[in-house]
């Protein structure tokens, strides 16, 4: 059974926030090696499993995922607290064809991250994609079998080693106390994820696909790029939801809460299953609190499934369009949701137009942008899929944010700004200073000019 002292935290996370990283990640309890920091570990002590393997040459947009890779790791080792407990985990990085090159490089320990980072740039891409063994390997390690654990795992080849990822999960969630994986697919065709997404699946983790640098960006800032979370949160409020939810998707936090409940039994589901085969199988069973029904081709499956909730899931909720066929349901007697539901016809927007504009002498340069909610706001961060030349032009809620911009001449620009409710179709303008680098192409790369006083947008 999940404990309530584990929270994921996936929508606090952003492109902006760290860039993420193209690596895997496993979580227990801390780790009190020797030689530590005085101060205490800031969260769970994290492994990083790297894909070490000779795919990993192959080119998205021109360069080698393996050159994304360790740049990324470096950028997101930056903003990590030292006092975070660090580790690393490669494979198939010292030989080829052998199914047994999985390696703990740097065993976890606060302030960690410059050895990760020395350890990273010496990996050779070379071998087989063991990822199965590597999962199995990071968990026994970290002892899920007594402490709680969460992988998230970056793969961009499938199982090379003659090995089941979807038995694996199977197994892991049932003799693990809690355990999850999260899958991300990099580079991977729909077809291809299917095939290990499903280890995501049988651990009530998430199969995120990523194409380019960008979207890997994304999914791990959805994923391991989240501030840890406290050891002992504060009581929370769950809320109802409805016995017909259209286009919802419950999503389980990965807590529980109140008594301990048994979960209902896992049901075969035809693969042309309804919405309403689903529903009357959740309120027919006296242990279903809650289901979910997946259509045909959601997370590349091809055909439609149902899943049903004990009554101390803790649930979370997203949005589909309603083309895509998704609906879930709740029990009357049922409170789950971390936040309340209201229905589609209710739900009220109050997102804000809003223009980011810099100087105008930077006014030709292409700029990627990534907007970060502030003091605590439940809103989700934003970012652009690319680069753009002149203002931004963006919907946030109102509420502070941290703004943040940067040029490929390594100019950069970032700052608080402050977004009122306003009436509709009126826009708030801010002006973002440079914060470092060149102002031109032909200023000097990688040269850093000093940071305006305060950083902030004027207001």
């Amino acid at each position: 059974m999940k404990p309530a002292a584990r929270t994921r935290g996936m929508h606090a996370a952003a492109l902006g926030l760290m860039h993420a990283m193209a690596i895997g990640m496993c979580t227990i309890a801390p780790v009190d090696p020797a030689g530590a920091a005085d101060t205490a570990p800031q969260g769970p002590a994290t492994i990083v499993v790297m894909d070490g393997s000779g795919s990993m040459w192959g080119q998205i947009d021109g360069r080698p995922k393996l050159e994304i890779a360790r740049e990324t790791v470096a950028a997101v080792l930056e903003g990590v607290d030292p006092a975070r407990s660090l580790g690393l985990i490669a494979y198939g990085h010292r030989r080829k064809g052998d199914c047994a090159d999985i390696e703990l490089l740097v065993p976890p320990a606060p302030g960690a991250a410059g050895a990760i980072r020395q350890a990273v740039d010496g990996v050779r891409f070379l071998g087989k994609t063991p990822l199965s063994a590597a999962v199995r390997q990071a968990a026994e390690a970290l002892r899920y079998t007594e402490d709680a654990a969460t992988v998230v795992l970056v793969t961009d080849g499938l199982e090379t080693c003659a090995a089941d990822p979807c038995a694996l999960g199977a197994e892991l969630e049932a003799a693990g106390v809690d355990f999850t994986t999260h899958v991300i697919g990099f580079g991977l065709t729909k077809e291809e994820g299917a095939s290990v997404a499903c280890l995501a699946d049988a651990t009530g983790g998430r199969y995120l696909e990523a194409s380019d640098a960008a979207t890997l960006a994304t999914a791990l800032a959805e994923t391991v790029a989240a501030a840890p979370a406290p050891e002992t949160p504060a009581p929370k409020t769950h809320f109802p939801g409805a016995v017909m939810m259209p286009d919802i998707a419950l999503e389980p936090t990965g807590q529980t809460f109140g008594p301990d409940a048994e979960a209902p039994a896992d049901l075969p589901f035809p693969p042309e299953g309804t919405i309403a085969w689903c529903a009357a199988s959740c309120e027919g069973d006296r242990l279903c609190a809650a289901w979910r029904y997946e259509p045909k081709g959601s997370y590349f499956v091809q055909h439609a499934r149902c899943f049903r909730f004990a009554y101390d899931a803790e649930m979370d909720m997203r949005d589909y369009d309603p083309s895509e066929g998704w609906a879930s349901g709740m029990k009357p007697d049922a409170e789950l949701l971390v936040r309340p539901y209201k229905p589609a016809e209710e739900a009220v927007s109050e997102a804000v137009p809003v223009v980011i504009r810099i100087g105008e002498v930077h006014a030709g340069l292409p700029v990627g942008w990534s907007a970060v909610p502030l003091d605590g706001q439940a809103a989700e961060a934003g970012a652009m899929p690319e680069a753009i030349i002149g203002d931004w032009q963006t919907t946030p809620e109102p509420g502070a944010w941290q703004v943040e911009g940067e040029a490929p001449t390594g100019a950069r620009f970032t700052g608080r700004i402050d977004v009122a409710a306003t009436e509709a179709g009126t826009a708030q303008v801010f002006d973002l200073p440079q914060f470092r680098g060149p102002t031109l192409e032909t200023d000097g790369m990688g040269e850093d000019a000093a940071a305006p006083a305060g950083g902030e947008a004027p207001r």
